[in-house]
């Protein structure tokens, strides 16, 4: 994945990416900054909570603070990302003006139409540089962001659609936003509305896995994610990745991928040389 990020100012970046095929987010996750992702190429299927929609060229996710999320596709695909968070608006702008900036993220999926993508590219050229009236340019962002979403939310044709889901990809998709904090099949059970013997079948005939061992994969999958990305000590990873037990996620990891973590990590550390 070509990366070029661009830190405008603390608190608020923008990046420009262009990824190869087959490249995927299997795993949802969350920060607690706000996340805008305008598709400039390409298509992706994008979970957001618990709704899975197919997102093409020109449109925008939008992710709120917290948001469980994830990307998948088979494409090539381009994007401009941009990350900012609410103490950044509260430093220049007054709490009703901040609210009023962040209505757009009750759309999570907005259209964007080709100038303006245009626009945000040359906009990202050229914050080459720190600079303390960045706040504004975000500030006019989400406010145009504002504009698209009562313009083009009322024509269906142009709205992306949401991808149907059944009751098994609703529990699985429950799971994947949500496997980090998850305790027991009772959760699932209570936030899907359906039996806990319901939930074992499911898993078990569309993963082959039960229940314990799709969590576990799914946290394991986090965990490799973040030893690629970052340099935080095994204790905080595995705590991320909803482990209450270091030395579970020590056995885990061996057992799943016959290295220990820090095995893993030594071998990625010689790969980068």
């Amino acid at each position: 994945m070509a990366d070029k990020r661009t830190f405008v100012y603390e608190n608020f970046e923008m990046s420009y990416e262009e990824t190869k095929k087959g490249w995927s987010m299997p795993y949802s996750h969350h920060h607690t900054h706000y996340e805008i992702y305008i598709l400039l190429s390409g298509e992706r299927t994008v979970t957001i909570g618990n709704t899975t929609h197919l997102v093409k060229e020109g449109f925008a996710c939008l992710f709120e603070s917290n948001i469980s999320h994830r990307s998948e596709g088979n494409t090539d695909y381009s994007g401009l990302c941009i990350h900012f968070s609410k103490q950044y608006l509260d430093r220049y702008f007054q709490p009703n003006i901040v609210s009023t900036y962040l209505t757009c993220f009750k759309t999570p999926i907005i259209f964007i139409p080709a100038d303006y993508r245009k626009k945000l590219l040359t906009w990202n050229k050229a914050m080459s540089h720190t600079s303390e009236s960045s706040y504004l340019l975000l500030a006019q962002i989400l406010i145009d962001l504002s504009k698209f979403q009562k313009k083009y939310c009322a024509d269906s044709s142009l709205f992306v659609s949401d991808v149907k889901t059944s009751s098994a990809q609703r529990i699985i998709n429950y799971i994947d936003a949500n496997y980090t904090t998850l305790q027991n099949v009772s959760q699932i059970a209570e936030c899907c509305g359906v039996s806990e013997s319901y939930i074992h079948r499911i898993i078990k005939k569309n993963t082959s896995l039960t229940v314990k061992e799709y969590i576990n994969k799914l946290r394991l999958r986090h965990a490799i994610h973040e030893m690629d990305c970052s340099n935080n000590s095994f204790a905080i990873i595995s705590k991320a990745c909803g482990f209450q037990n270091i030395s579970y996620f020590y056995y885990l990891f061996k057992k799943n991928y016959g290295l220990t973590p820090t095995e893993y990590r030594e071998q990625l550390k010689k790969t980068h040389k």
